[in-house]
């Protein structure tokens, strides 16, 4: 019909394009539209020159140093490929006959394949230099750090509590626990073991407000508070645009890096939504590998749908709910309880991987706020069970649903990188 429009959304490697009458339609909302940085080395070599209150990265570096360079893993767009070389160029030419690891930050997510391993970091790199996966189970190479006032356990990989110097490499975008990824995000969960990470995420869970880009909540207080045990020396923070460019670098201490980094990043990816939609059509783009990636999407529309509106989540979740078994565990015991429920009946159980909880929760409490459909290739209609969402077999059967619900004239908000988007209620 004349009067609708043709809206594309990001899934996975494609496109899915819907119509919607253009009555109907409150905005459109993307990334600000910024232009990459004209030579991302320069900006990573000048970051490294001029750190945030820490010397420059050659002032740190000693002949025969044992470094680990962190970097974040599939689940995040951040262009290791691009900015790893002039790191390392800053490296060796600041100091002879040094060991140079590269730990990829898993967290709790399944390992990467050598393939992956290669399109992230790059063939030159990962064929000079050790890449290894953390791996948050693996005991042997796990030290334990003490606790955090909080009584949070610091445990943390070997490699990084050994090294002589620790560099990361994260990217700074809302995050819909800690507020905003980046800075000690990389360390915890990044390479942490799982009961610190259980611990962290708990926190999530009996907070009582969202957390999706605000700084002053539990988690990434108490991840911070772990980073001033763990070594970190240097922290790179990249802010990208919407094609996962490069936009701009700041180094230095994980914690101050991290705010400016932050402020760069604000004007890009916190949005303003002028009324309260009665549906959001929201792609989880770029978070999109299984279900414990896209649900991120949902923390985003439940910060601006109506209460009892209509949610219609985009996301091929191509590694189903998750390759983590303890997270499945979790989901199928919070399988139809109340969001308040779950974590009295984990307890009563003796279920403590918190992390996988932590999602049960929010799936929950998501579903329990508005009626949330899925238009997925990867969750079969059992694992939509699970999760408590309703399938869909396109954008737009979806919305017809939703406009039955909802009336001829609700207003929709389509948001179209609901991975890292955050959505504000700011009235015009």
């Amino acid at each position: 019909m004349s009067d609708d429009i043709v809206i594309p959304l990001p899934y996975g490697d494609t496109n899915l394009s819907f119509r919607l009458p253009r009555r109907n339609l409150l905005g459109v909302m993307t990334p600000a539209d910024v232009p990459a940085a004209a030579d991302p080395a320069a900006l990573v070599r000048q970051a490294l020159r001029e750190p945030v209150g820490r010397p420059p990265l050659r002032d740190l570096v000693r002949a025969g140093q044992r470094i680990v360079i962190i970097v974040d893993d599939m689940t995040r767009p951040t262009p290791q490929q691009v900015l790893l070389p002039p790191l390392l160029e800053e490296l060796e030419a600041a100091g002879r006959n040094l060991h140079i690891e590269i730990l990829i930050a898993t967290g709790t997510h399944r390992p990467m394949t050598p393939a992956e391993i290669e399109r992230k970091v790059g063939r030159q790199v990962m064929s000079a230099y050790p890449v290894i996966n953390h791996d948050a189970m693996d005991r042997a190479n796990l030290v334990y750090l003490g606790t955090t006032p909080n009584g949070t356990p610091i445990v943390v990989n070997r490699r990084v509590v050994e090294a002589d110097l620790v560099v990361a490499v994260g990217n700074t975008v809302p995050h819909c626990l800690a507020g905003w990824s980046g800075g000690a995000k990389i360390i915890q969960p990044g390479v942490c073991g799982e009961e610190t990470t259980h611990h962290t995420h708990a926190l999530n869970m009996y907070s009582p407000v969202p957390h999706l880009g605000r700084l002053d909540n539990p988690v990434r207080q108490e991840i911070e508070a772990i980073v001033q045990r763990v070594r970190l020396d240097c922290m790179i923070n990249t802010v990208l645009n919407a094609q996962a460019e490069v936009v701009h670098v700041v180094a230095g201490d994980p914690y101050h890096s991290h705010r400016r980094a932050v402020e760069l990043a604000t004007p890009i990816w916190v949005r303003p939504v002028p009324v309260m939609p009665d549906i959001v059509v929201i792609s989880s783009h770029p978070a999109d590998l299984d279900y414990w990636q896209g649900v991120k999407a949902l923390y985003a529309a439940e910060l601006v749908v109506k209460r009892g509106g209509d949610i219609i989540l985009v996301s091929p979740c191509w590694e189903g709910i998750s390759t983590n078994p303890h997270h499945l565990e979790a989901m199928r015991l919070a399988q139809g309880l109340p969001s308040k429920a779950i974590r009295h009946e984990a307890a009563r159980r003796g279920f403590t991987d918190w992390t996988g909880l932590n999602t049960a929760v929010v799936a929950a409490r998501v579903n329990e706020l508005a009626y949330v459909q899925m238009v997925t290739s990867g969750l079969c209609d059992d694992d939509l069970a699970v999760v408590g969402h309703a399938p869909a077999e396109s954008i737009e059967a979806g919305l017809a649903r939703a406009f039955a619900r909802q009336g001829e004239q609700a207003k929709v908000l389509v948001i179209t990188h609901g991975g890292d988007l955050c959505p504000v209620l700011r009235p015009e």
